[in-house]
C-alpha cells in the first residue's frame, strides 16, 4: 500500500551547536496507509516536536521525512494542508465561537462546501457525543472541548491523522469507542492514524507501535510482536525493559536502535496484516510523484475555489474573517473597547482639557486706599474731567472692580507687601498685585507726557504683578487677563479724559488673526493630535492582543497545519480591522462634531481618510509587536515603551520648533507628527489634500504602513 509518513535519521535540536537540547536523535519511523499507528512516551520525549516536523511547522536539523510521497511544504504536497487532520495537544479552538461554528470554520479552510460539512457535522455528533450545536467553546467542559477538537481534525475525511493525546480526560467508554471508531475507518479506507497516548495498554488496538524515550525510537512493532520478543504480557513492562536498557544515554549514532534480535526482526515479513520494516531499512520516496491520488473532496476543493481572492480562496477568507468578527464581538470588552473607548477617551480630552481655569486666588495690594470696600462704593468716581485736563483719583479701584467680570479670578486683599508675599510662597494664592500709593498721580503723569514722562511716573504706572511660575500655563493665563484689562483700562481712561492716542500711553494689542479665533484655544490645537494618537494605540493594543492570544491558544498554529498561510490569516485580519478602523474613524468624528461642536473647514471624507490611515498603521504596528513578542506582558511592555516617546516628540506637548534642529528633522516624520498637522490644516484651514501642507502627512502615514507591513512579512516568514 506504501507509506503514509517515513522518517530517516530525524535529528532535531533547540538551542546552539555547540550546546545543543537535542530533542530527537536520529529518530527513523514508517507509518504505514490503512494502519493505526501508537506512538508511545513519556512527556517530553520529543512526540509533539516529532509531530510538528511530520505536519510541516518545523523542520529536522538534518535528516529526511516524506508525508503521503512527497516531502511537507512542497507545492501540491497538501500538507500542510487538507491532506492530513491535525489534533494538537492542547485544545486550539476558538472560544468564543460555538461548537458548530467551530466545526464549520474548518470545514470551510479545508475547501469543504458547508453541505457536506452538514452531513459530516451529524455523523460526528453523535459518534463523538458532541456538545449542543449553539453551545460555546469555552462554556465546554475539558473532555466536551476535546471531542471538538478531535472532530474538528476528523471533519474532512484526511489521508492522514494525527491526533496528539486525543483521549485525555475521556471517560473509558468514550475512549474506546473513539479507539473501535478509528480501526474501523483504517481497515474500511486507505487513511493512516497517528496516535500519541499516555494510556499504553490502550494502544494494543493499534496496528504498530513505536516506544519513544529521550527522542529515540526503541522500538518499532506490532505490539503482539513486541511483548512476544520481550517476554512480557503488556506493552508498558517492554517499554520499561528498553528504557533500562537505554539508561541514561541521550546521544547515539544516527541509525543505531537498540532492539533485541534486530536481525530477526528485519526478517518478518507480514505480522497481522501489517508489513513490519525494520526502522533501519527505509524506502526511499519519489518527490516527483504525490504517490496515491488525493481524495475526491480535495480534487472538489481544487475546482470548486478556483476563483482566487488575496491569495486564497473566497470560502477560506470568509471562514477567517467570520472568525475574526465572532472573536470580537462575543466580547463584551471587544466592543467597549473598540466603540465605547474612543468615547470615553474623546470625551475625557474635550471636558477637561483647554478649558477656562478656575477660582484661580490672586491676592491684592492696595497702598492707594486704605480700605479696599472704599473701591466698592457706589458714588465713588475716579476721572473727574475738566476744562484742559482731568483729575485722576484711586484708578486703582477702576481697575480692581474691572476684575470683577473675570469670574475665574478670585481675589484675596492683603493690608501689605509682606504678608501677600508670605502667603504666596505658602501657595495660597498664585501670587498677588500690586498698586502704590501714587499710582493715580503717576497715571495722570503718564497720560499727559507720554514718552516724555519721567521713569519714576512711569514706573509707579504701570500694576506690578508677582506669579508663581512653576504653574506655567496658569500664570501665563493670568499675566494675558491682566495685560488685557491693563490695555482696556488705559483706552477707557484715554477715551473719558478725550486724550490724543499716544504710542507710549496706549499698549499693543493683538490683531484679529488669520485663521482661526482670537481666542483660539490649547485644546483646538493639540485636539488633532489627541485623536490621531488615540485612534493608532487602540488599533495597536487591540491587534497585538488578538494575534498573541491566537498563537498562545494554538489556534494560529492549527490553522497552518490546516493549510492557512501566515499570510492568509494577516489579509483576513487586515481586512476584518480595515472594516472597524473605517467604522471608527466615522464615529470619532461625527462624535466630536456633533456633542463638542468641533468644526471642520475641510472635507470631512479626507479627514476620515487620514485616520483610517492612521488606524491601519497602529494596526499594522500591532501586528509587528505581536510577531515578535511571545506574551501580552512583553507585548504590553513594548506598545507602552512605544507610546510615551511618540506622544512627547511628536509636537503634542511642546511645539517642533522649541525642539534641536537635529532632533525636528528626525520626529517630523514619526507616524503622526506630521498626520498631525495635515488634520489640524483641514480643520482649522480647510485646506484639501492638493496641499503640499496636507498630503505631506498621507505621504508619511503611507510609508509607515509599507515599512511595518514589510517587516511583519518578515517576521512572519522567519517564524514559519
Amino acid at each position: 500500500m506504501g507509506d503514509a509518513v517515513e522518517v530517516r535519521n530525524g535529528y532535531k535540536y533547540y538551542g546552539s551547536k555547540s550546546k545543543p537540547k537535542i530533542i530527537l536523535n536520529y529518530l527513523n519511523m514508517n507509518v504505514e496507509r490503512g494502519s493505526i499507528y501508537g506512538l508511545l512516551g513519556a512527556s517530553g520525549c520529543g512526540k509533539t516536536t516529532l509531530l510538528s516536523c511530520i505536519v510541516g511547522q518545523r523542520q529536522f536539523n538534518s535528516g529526511d521525512v516524506r508525508v503521503l510521497g512527497m516531502k511537507p511544504g512542497l507545492p501540491g504536497s497538501g500538507v500542510p494542508g487538507s491532506r492530513i487532520g491535525y489534533m494538537p495537544q492542547e485544545i486550539a479552538l476558538v472560544e468564543e465561537m460555538t461548537v458548530k461554528e467551530i466545526i464549520y470554520y474548518f470545514g470551510r479552510i479545508y475547501g469543504m462546501k458547508d453541505d457536506k460539512i452538514r452531513d459530516k457535522f451529524k455523523i460526528l455528533r453523535d459518534l463523538l457525543q458532541l456538545p449542543q450545536a449553539n453551545q460555546l467553546v469555552k462554556k465546554c467542559s475539558g473532555g466536551q472541548a476535546r471531542r471538538v477538537s478531535f472532530a474538528c481534525a476528523m471533519i474532512h475525511d484526511p489521508e492522514l491523522l494525527i491526533l496528539d493525546e486525543p483521549t485525555v480526560g475521556l471517560d473509558p467508554m468514550l475512549r474506546e469507542k473513539i479507539w473501535e471508531f478509528l480501526v474501523e475507518t483504517t481497515k474500511n479506507s486507505k487513511m493512516a492514524v497517528i496516535i500519541t497516548t499516555h494510556y499504553i495498554e490502550e494502544a494494543k488496538q493499534a496496528n504498530k507501535i513505536g516506544l519513544m524515550r529521550k527522542g529515540v525510537l526503541l522500538a518499532e512493532d506490532t505490539p503482539d510482536n513486541i511483548m512476544l520478543r520481550f517476554e512480557v504480557n503488556s506493552i508498558e513492562d517492554a517499554f520499561l525493559i528498553l528504557s533500562q536498557k537505554q539508561g541514561d544515554n541521550d546521544v547515539i549514532e544516527a541509525g543505531m536502535v537498540p532492539l533485541p534480535s534486530q536481525q530477526q526482526h528485519a526478517s518478518n515479513a507480514i505480522c497481522n496484516g501489517i508489513e513490519v520494516i525494520d526502522s533501519s531499512t527505509i524506502t526511499q520516496a519519489s518527490e516527483k510523484s504525490l504517490g496515491e491520488k488525493h481524495s475526491s473532496q480535495i480534487v472538489d476543493e481544487e475546482n470548486d475555489n478556483s476563483k482566487k481572492f488575496l491569495f486564497t480562496t473566497k470560502g477560506r477568507i470568509k471562514a477567517l474573517m467570520t472568525k475574526n468578527f465572532v472573536q470580537l464581538f462575543r466580547q463584551p470588552s471587544g466592543i467597549i473597547f473598540m466603540l465605547l473607548f474612543p468615547i470615553i477617551q474623546l470625551s475625557c480630552f474635550y471636558v477637561a482639557v483647554g478649558k477656562t481655569p478656575t477660582n484661580l486666588k490672586l491676592g491684592i495690594v492696595n497702598e492707594e486706599v486704605p480700605n479696599w470696600h472704599t473701591c466698592y462704593e457706589e458714588n465713588l468716581k475716579t476721572v473727574m474731567p475738566g476744562n484742559d485736563t482731568c483729575n485722576f483719583r484711586m484708578l486703582s479701584c477702576r481697575y480692581i472692580t474691572g476684575l470683577d467680570g473675570a469670574d475665574h479670578l478670585n481675589k484675596i486683599f492683603h493690608s501689605s507687601l509682606e504678608e501677600a508675599h508670605r502667603e504666596a510662597k505658602k501657595a495660597n494664592t498664585l501670587g498677588y498685585i500690586y498698586f502704590p500709593h501714587n499710582f493715580s498721580s503717576s497715571m495722570q503723569v503718564f497720560m499727559e507726557d507720554g514718552r516724555y514722562a519721567d521713569d519714576y511716573a512711569i514706573e509707579n504706572a504701570e500694576v506690578t504683578v508677582h506669579l508663581d511660575n512653576t504653574d506655567r500655563q496658569v500664570s501665563f493665563y493670568i499675566e494675558r487677563k491682566l495685560y488685557d484689562l491693563y490695555s482696556s483700562f488705559v483706552k477707557d481712561i484715554a477715551s473719558d479724559c478725550n486724550y490724543p492716542p499716544k504710542v507710549a500711553s496706549i499698549p499693543v494689542h493683538m490683531h484679529e488673526p488669520i485663521y482661526g479665533t482670537q481666542d483660539m484655544e490649547f485644546q483646538r490645537y493639540v485636539a488633532p493630535g489627541v485623536v490621531m494618537t488615540m485612534v493608532f494605540f487602540l488599533a495597536t493594543l487591540l491587534t497585538a492582543s488578538v494575534f498573541i492570544e491566537e498563537r498562545l491558544d494554538g489556534v494560529w498554529d492549527r490553522t497552518l497545519v490546516a493549510g492557512v498561510s501566515a499570510i492568509q490569516m494577516l489579509w483576513a485580519h487586515l481586512l476584518s480591522q480595515f472594516i472597524i478602523m473605517v467604522v471608527q474613524s466615522i464615529e470619532v468624528i461625527v462624535y466630536i462634531g456633533v456633542v463638542f461642536d468641533t468644526y471642520n473647514r475641510g472635507d470631512t471624507a479626507t479627514l476620515i481618510f487620514l485616520l483610517t490611515l492612521t488606524s491601519f498603521c497602529g494596526m499594522l504596528f500591532g501586528l509587528l509587536i505581536s510577531v515578535y513578542c511571545k506574551s501580552h506582558t512583553e507585548a504590553n511592555f513594548v506598545a507602552t515603551g512605544a507610546f510615551y516617546p511618540m506622544i512627547i516628540l511628536c509636537g503634542l506637548l511642546w511645539p517642533l520648533e522649541g525642539m534641536p534642529k537635529a532632533l525636528q528633522s528626525v520626529v517630523l516624520y514619526f507616524p503622526f507628527t506630521l498626520p498631525s498637522i495635515s488634520a489640524r490644516n483641514i480643520l482649522e484651514k480647510g485646506w484639501d489634500i492638493t496641499n503640499i501642507n496636507v498630503y505631506g502627512g498621507f505621504l508619511v502615514m503611507a510609508a509607515w504602513i509599507i515599512i511595518f507591513f514589510t517587516l511583519c512579512m518578515v517576521g512572519l516568514k522567519r517564524k514559519t
